[in-house]
C-alpha cells in the first residue's frame, strides 16, 4: 500500500509538472513590449520624458548602448532639469501619431537657487550624472546599461556617457506585459514539490519492507528438520522468473525512484521563471504619486532617501576604517566633518581611543523633507535600531547645496532618551523652510545657538535660561555652570581656566512643525583656555587634548575647542511651551598651545 501511495504522488507530480511545461512552452507569449530605436545625439545627454516612458506601463526597461561608457538613470523632471542646467542637451520622445520616435534638441532650463550662503563644495566641475542623490535609479556599464524603472508621468530618464562625449544612441524600452499563464509557476513548484514528496514516501515505503524482512525467533531455537533423502539436483534455467510478493522488489529499484527524481527535479529546474528580453529580474513596487502643497514637492522620496542614507553610510564606514578625512569630507560638512575629522587625527596618535559611533543607514524612523523644487535643500531623517539598544538613535541633517552637488550631513546628533518630536507634516508632503532670521519662533535659529550657549556658561543667570525646558536636558549636566566652576576650581592653585564661546562653522538649519514651531540644528564651540599663574609655572594638556595637540607643556597656556552638534524644537512666537534639546553631539575638535 505504501509503494501504491509513492507512486500515485509521483504520478500527480508528473502531471503538474507536465502542465506547467506545456504553458510555459507552448502559451506563454511574449513577456514585454518593446520599442528600439537608433539616433545620433549631439550633446553630451539625452532626456527621455515621462509620457514616452510610461506609454505601456510603470514599470519600463530602458537600455542604452552605442558607447564605450554608457549611463541611464531617472528621476523627476525638474530634477533632470537642473541637473542639465545650461548644458546641451537631446530629447527622445515617442509620437503616437507617427508610429515612431521623435528625436530633437533641448531647450535648457535653469533653476535658481535660493538665497542662502552654503559653502561650495566642488572645485572640479561635475560632468557626469553618475552617482547623483537625486536619482530614483540609476546604472553604469562599459558598452551597455540596463535600467529597470518604477516611474510616473512626472519623472524622466536622463542617459549619459562621461559627460563630455556623446550620449550614446542605441535605445530599448521594453515594458513587462501581464502574464498569459499565472498558474504556470504554481503547477511547476507544486510539481517539483510533490516530486520529493513522492520520493520520501518511497524511501520509507522501501524501509519499512526491508525492516518486516527475516527471521523472528522467540523463545527456544526450533528443532532441524528431518534429512532428506540424497537427490540428483536438477538443472535450473538460465533465465529465472521475476520475483513475486513483498520481497519481489530489489534494492537496484531505489535508483529507478532516485532518476526518476532527478529527471523530476531537473524539468523543474529548467521550466523555472525566467525573463526574457533584457534579462532584467522587474522591480516590485511601483510608483505612487506625490503629494504637494502649493506646488513644492519633497526634496526627496522616502525611497531616494534610503538609498541617499545608504551611500552616505558607505562612505563615512570606509572613512572610519581608513581613519581619511578627505574621504569622509566627500559626505560631511560643519561640525560633522570637524569633529570626525579630530577623532581620526587622534586615533592615528593613540589606537586606544574609542571610535565615534557608526553613521548607520537603516532601519529611517522619521523622515523630514523640506517642500522645495529650488535649492539648497534640507533633509531630516532619524535612523533607530529598536533591536538593538546599544545603538545610539541618530538623528541627521542634510544639505543638498545645487543640483551636482551631493547630500552632505551638516549634523549628526545623538538624541535624547526622552526626546518628544512634535508632529510634523507627512514625508510626501514636506515641511516648510524656517529662515534663520525668523521672528515667528519664540527665537530666531540664527540667536539660538548663543542663546543656549549663555545658559551653559551662566545657568540661572542667564536671561534665556526661562525659555528652555531642562526636563530631559542631559547635556547641561554635563558641560553647564556647574561643571565649569568645579573645572575653574580644580587649578585656580597656578593657573587660570577661561571659558569663551563662538558659532562655529554649522549653519542654523530648520524646517517647520505643525503646529509653527520647527525642528532647529546649530553649532556651537566651546572654548577653554588654561594659562599658567606663576611665574615660570607650565600648564600640562590632558587627555585627548593632549593627543590631538602634541603638546606636553606649555609655559604661555593651552587652548581646546569643544564642537557642540544641537538639535532643538523650538515652539512658535507666544507658545506657553518652552524649548526643547532634542539630541546632541560633542566632541574635541582643536587644541594647540599658546
Amino acid at each position: 500500500m505504501r509503494f501504491l501511495i509513492a507512486i500515485g504522488v509521483f504520478t500527480v507530480a508528473a502531471v503538474l509538472l507536465g502542465v506547467g511545461v506545456v504553458q510555459k512552452v507552448f502559451f506563454a507569449g511574449d513577456e514585454y513590449t518593446t520599442l528600439t530605436t537608433t539616433v545620433e545625439p549631439n550633446a553630451p545627454y539625452l532626456v527621455i520624458d515621462g509620457k514616452t516612458l510610461t506609454l505601456h506601463g510603470t514599470n519600463p526597461v530602458i537600455t542604452v548602448s552605442g558607447a564605450k561608457e554608457t549611463f541611464v538613470g531617472f528621476g523627476r523632471t525638474e530634477d533632470v532639469a537642473a541637473w542639465i542646467g545650461t548644458d546641451d542637451y537631446d530629447v527622445l520622445k515617442y509620437s503616437t501619431k507617427k508610429s515612431d520616435f521623435v528625436f530633437g534638441e533641448g531647450k535648457s532650463k535653469v533653476v535658481e537657487p535660493a538665497n542662502l550662503e552654503t559653502p561650495a563644495l566642488t572645485e572640479q566641475p561635475i560632468l557626469t550624472p553618475a552617482g547623483s542623490d537625486l536619482w530614483l535609479g540609476e546604472m553604469v556599464g562599459k558598452s551597455t546599461a540596463t535600467l529597470p524603472t518604477f516611474l510616473d508621468n512626472g519623472m524622466s530618464a536622463i542617459i549619459a556617457s562621461n559627460g563630455t562625449a556623446d550620449a550614446p544612441g542605441n535605445v530599448t524600452i521594453a515594458w513587462p506585459l501581464p502574464s498569459r499563464i499565472p498558474f504556470a509557476t504554481g503547477f511547476i513548484i507544486g510539481g517539483g514539490a510533490l516530486a520529493l514528496v513522492g520520493l520520501v514516501l518511497y524511501l520509507w515505503a522501501l524501509r519499512h519492507d526491508r525492516n518486516s524482512q527475516g527471521p523472528r525467533r522467540r523463545g527456544k531455537l526450533p528443532k532441524p528438520p528431518k534429512p532428506r533423502a540424497l537427490r540428483m539436483p536438477t538443472p535450473k534455467s538460465l533465465v529465472s522468473a521475476a520475483p513475486k510478493g513483498r520481497r519481489g522488489i530489489s534494492r537496484g529499484s531505489s535508483f529507478i525512484a532516485l532518476g526518476l527524481a532527478g529527471v523530476l527535479t531537473v524539468g523543474l529546474s529548467s521550466c523555472s521563471p525566467y525573463n526574457s528580453g533584457q534579462g532584467v529580474v522587474q522591480p516590485t513596487p511601483t510608483a505612487t504619486q506625490s503629494v504637494e502643497i502649493d506646488g513644492q514637492p519633497p526634496a526627496v522620496t522616502e525611497r531616494q532617501l534610503q538609498r541617499i542614507l545608504s551611500k552616505i553610510s558607505e562612505t563615512v564606514t570606509a572613512a572610519d576604517v581608513a581613519l581619511d578625512p578627505a574621504l569622509s569630507a566627500t559626505r560631511l560638512i560643519g561640525p560633522a566633518q570637524e569633529i570626525r575629522a579630530a577623532n581620526y587625527s587622534i586615533r592615528k596618535t593613540d589606537s586606544s581611543v574609542a571610535a565615534l559611533p557608526e553613521l548607520a543607514a537603516s532601519p529611517i524612523t522619521f523622515t523630514m523633507p523640506q517642500a522645495t523644487a529650488t535649492w539648497p535643500r534640507q533633509v531630516i531623517a532619524v535612523v533607530q535600531n529598536e533591536q538593538d539598544p546599544s545603538v545610539p538613535t541618530m538623528g541627521i541633517m542634510m544639505i543638498q547645496n545645487s543640483p551636482r552637488e551631493n547630500y552632505h550631513v551638516e549634523y549628526m546628533v545623538t538624541l535624547e532618551p526622552n526626546a518628544q518630536v512634535p508632529t510634523v507634516a507627512p514625508a510626501n508632503v514636506g515641511s516648510a523652510l524656517v529662515p534663520a532670521d525668523s521672528k515667528l519662533l519664540l527665537i530666531s535659529p540664527d540667536q539660538l545657538s548663543a542663546a543656549y550657549g549663555s545658559v551653559l556658561t551662566q545657568g540661572a543667570e542667564s536671561p534665556y535660561y526661562g525659555l528652555f525646558d531642562f526636563t530631559s536636558d542631559t547635556l547641561v549636566t554635563q558641560v553647564g555652570k556647574d561643571y565649569k566652576s568645579q573645572k575653574a576650581a580644580s587649578v585656580a592653585e597656578n593657573a587660570s581656566l577661561e571659558f569663551s564661546q563662538n558659532s562655529g562653522s554649522g549653519q542654523p538649519l530648520g524646517l517647520a512643525t505643525m503646529d509653527s514651531g520647527a525642528i532647529v540644528t546649530v553649532g556651537l564651540n566651546e572654548v577653554e583656555t588654561v594659562r599658567p599663574t606663576q611665574t615660570g609655572a607650565s600648564v600640562s594638556p590632558e587627555g585627548l587634548a593632549k593627543i590631538l595637540s602634541g603638546v606636553s607643556t606649555s609655559t604661555t597656556g593651552i587652548e581646546s575647542t569643544y564642537g557642540l552638534e544641537l538639535a532643538f524644537y523650538v515652539p512658535p512666537l507666544g507658545s506657553k511651551d518652552k524649548i526643547r534639546l532634542l539630541g546632541y553631539t560633542q566632541g574635541l575638535i582643536s587644541a594647540r598651545g599658546l
